[in-house]
């Protein structure tokens, strides 16, 4: 017969499964990196304790108070990577040539903005955009509906709620021409600030409830590595990054390093 020390006080707060990485200059322009492996979060700081002759040595406070992400990047993308190198080199995608999609199907419900399927390569607007009914008549923007570019650049399209042309549910037919980038330059030497960066890592379960740290204010602290496979190997190219937290003065005391949001275990 087993005889256990203890039962489990709140199976909710098991955690398993790994995390969303997202990085951003703020909370409001954070981009999905998407897949990575060996995804950790760690805290640390040195205790101030005094020593005195005659007593106990006394914890006064803390110094040297760290939060920091580490992850092996799989996407090498040359934009997220200048994202999280915090503005120490220079990007320049190279715009290829102008496409044109006609007569797109995208379905709108309610007023929730919806992406396009292609999108420009410089984040912009797409141009010459025509959306029309079902009926095939021209719809009016800002009337029967409104465009925009989401935070990563995607052009997303939505019904105006009072719009009498454009049913709740109804699928329209969107013409538009983008352009793509045809390639990507990532340039770096000569800058030496590296401003920090928003880093959230969010483990959602299966029920749809999230476990989300974010550190607010995070500076890269490793360049870049390319460990390049053989041919026949089956792992991909990885690229360790390291963002460490340090204090963001900004924040009020108590929250100026990172926040834990826990809807899991509650």
């Amino acid at each position: 017969m087993v005889n256990y020390q203890t039962t489990t006080q709140k199976v909710n707060s098991i955690r398993f499964g790994s995390a969303k990485i997202e990085v951003g200059e703020d909370v409001a322009s954070l981009v999905n990196l998407g897949t990575a492996q060996n995804i950790e979060f760690t805290e640390e700081f040195t205790p101030i304790v005094l020593k005195p002759d005659n007593a106990p040595e006394i914890t006064v406070g803390v110094r040297e108070h760290y939060a920091t992400a580490r992850f092996d990047l799989w996407e090498v993308d040359l934009s997220n990577l200048n994202l999280i190198r915090g503005g120490i080199d220079t990007y320049t995608p190279i715009a290829g040539d102008p496409v044109t999609v006609t007569d797109e199907p995208v379905k709108l419900t309610g007023t929730k903005m919806v992406r396009l399927a292609n999108k420009n390569g410089d984040g912009s607007e797409p141009t010459f955009i025509v959306v029309k009914g079902s009926d095939g008549d021209e719809m009016v923007r800002n009337t029967d509906y409104v465009l925009g570019v989401d935070a990563a650049g995607w052009p997303v399209i939505g019904r105006v709620a009072t719009s009498s042309n454009i049913a709740d549910g109804d699928t329209v037919k969107v013409t538009y021409t983008y352009t793509p980038n045809a390639s990507a330059k990532l340039s770096t030497g000569g800058k030496n600030i590296i401003n920090p960066r928003v880093v959230r890592l969010t483990n959602t379960n299966a029920a749809g409830k999230k476990f989300q740290i974010t550190i607010y204010a995070a500076k890269n602290q490793k360049g870049i590595e390319l460990k390049l496979p053989g041919d026949d190997s089956e792992d991909p190219v990885a690229v360790p990054i390291e963002l460490k937290g340090i204090i963001d003065p900004t924040r009020t005391a108590g929250d100026q390093l990172f926040e834990i949001l826990d809807e899991q275990g509650v």
